[in-house]
């Protein structure tokens, strides 16, 4: 049987997961599933880049899954108060995501667990 000492990263990663946990296992994010974590991370890496995404663009994400499925998560993160929908100033038929308050209080949770904990 291989051992942890064979990968020596292996450690910092499995120490990654159980700093994660702590922060998932934080009041109100027990109904935050990975699927909407994947979109979440999405909507905030394209917000940090300055390019937040428009509704449309979100439920187009291949990767995470069909329009429809998408569209639900993104309903379920929008009552999760994780992100919000602000109109576009440039075309006001578009919507814009944006992470929420409660969205920034994670990732920082998140973050705070990480630097810390590794």
């Amino acid at each position: 049987m291989k051992t942890v000492k064979e990968y020596p990263f292996l450690e910092a990663y499995l120490r990654f997961l159980n700093l994660a946990a702590t922060v998932v296992a934080m009041p109100g994010m027990d109904t935050f599933g990975v699927n909407e974590r994947a979109l979440f991370e999405k909507i905030l890496q394209a917000w940090a880049a300055q390019q937040p995404l428009s509704v449309r663009q979100a439920i187009d994400i291949k990767s995470l899954g069909s329009p429809a499925t998408l569209h639900k998560r993104l309903v379920r993160l929008r009552k999760l108060d994780m992100v919000s929908a602000q109109i576009d100033d440039r075309d006001r038929r578009t919507k814009l995501l944006v992470p929420t308050d409660k969205g920034f209080q994670y990732t920082n949770s998140l973050g705070k667990v990480i630097s810390t904990g590794l």
